[in-house]
């Protein structure tokens, strides 16, 4: 790969990193909610809050890492000729925007009985 691609895929996988990590949150909490809600009503509630809490924990801690290398990363004495402050604002959007929503997709199951 050309040197002149290789900022321009960094920009990308800048940008794409925080809602991918959202989006692989959302899929595992519904997906384990319609998984381990087959079984036993005792076994599930103990399980989702185990699952819930664990795919919660690694999402945050993923974008931290991320807004903290994002941080890192837009230091003066770090920073590429092909970065852009633009994709910098927009990634740091998009981190504020996948905090809300594992938020919002955390909030049910809060609020709600397990496998309900």
């Amino acid at each position: 790969m050309s040197d002149t691609f290789k900022p321009a895929l960094g920009d990308l996988l800048q940008v794409l990193a925080p809602p991918l990590i959202w989006f692989l949150h959302l899929t595992t909490v519904y997906g384990a909610e319609a998984l381990i809600c087959i079984g036993p009503a005792a076994a599930a509630a103990t399980m989702m809050t185990w699952t819930i809490t664990l795919a919660t924990a690694v999402a945050l801690t993923a974008l931290l890492l991320t807004a903290w290398t994002l941080h890192r990363g837009n230091a003066p004495h770090t920073q590429s000729l092909g970065s852009s402050r633009f994709l910098h604002g927009v990634s740091h959007l998009l981190i504020l925007l996948s905090l809300l929503g594992i938020a919002w997709t955390v909030l049910p199951t809060i609020f709600l009985p397990t496998c309900a």
